[in-house]
């Protein structure tokens, strides 16, 4: 049976998927269950904040694709929560500086990162979207940082073809990667009674430990963990579509 992958990503970060997909002649369908709209930002107010800051640390690639929407500049010095989002940052600000941590791609990890030993960087603006964790502003508080936070997105909710669900799981062997808890938590909430089981038996790709973690307690057991990112997991699924 030849396979089929569902990706259950927004729109504008699925093109590497698809197209990925494409190239080695699988079958690829969008299953999105959520969508990105900008918050009401002006360039103005979000480029005077971000020139008030000594580092601006971009949380996903949705914030950096809205910063750019919003046509503003980065500051002197960017980080970002992982390679995949550092690669995303140059392609739309290849003029400007940015590192990322090597040794994962979450909070803890960018907080691992020695630059915030660096005093004269005192000044931090996180760019996330609406609703996002915590827990980096309060550990760089505790180091005695100013911390603001610009949520420049939101994410809404799209309901997914289950019937088109329904027809791929007859005719294809489908396997689904997804990258957010998020994502997770809706997938699940949507699925019809009838294909709860069917959805719990697939095999699943993801970034992050806690987003396996959310896929076991909704049922579904078989998950692989790219730990470095978006470009691990195109390393997995091709293993994975080669070897069956």
């Amino acid at each position: 049976m030849e396979h089929c992958v569902l990706v259950v990503r927004p729109q504008a970060q699925a093109a590497s998927l698809l197209n990925f997909c494409q190239q080695h002649g699988w079958r690829a369908e969008m299953f999105s269950t959520l969508d990105v709209s900008l918050l009401p930002h002006t360039r103005e107010d979000v480029q005077q904040r971000l020139n008030a800051t000594d580092v601006a640390f971009w949380v996903s690639a949705n914030a950096i694709i809205s910063a750019y929407q919003l046509r503003v500049n980065p500051p002197l010095h960017n980080v970002c929560v992982g390679q995949g989002t550092l690669s995303c940052f140059y392609q739309y600000f290849p003029h400007a500086t940015a590192n990322a941590p090597q040794d994962g791609i979450d909070s803890e990890a960018v907080l691992r990162m020695p630059l915030w030993q660096d005093s004269g960087l005192r000044h931090v603006t996180i760019l996330n979207g609406e609703g996002g964790r915590n827990w980096l502003t309060n550990q760089l508080l505790g180091m005695g940082k100013s911390v603001q936070t610009i949520s420049l997105y939101q994410r809404v909710e799209k309901t997914v073809d289950w019937e088109q669900f329904r027809q791929l799981s007859r005719e294809y062997n489908v396997v689904v990667c997804v990258y957010s808890r998020e994502a997770v938590d809706l997938l699940f909430q949507q699925v019809p009674a009838d294909l709860r089981a069917k959805l719990q038996s697939l095999l699943y790709f993801t970034i992050h430990q806690r987003i396996a973690d959310e896929l076991n307690a909704m049922g579904a057991g078989r998950v692989l963990i790219g730990k470095q990112g978006h470009n691990s997991v195109l390393k997995l699924l091709r293993e994975y579509l080669i070897s069956t």
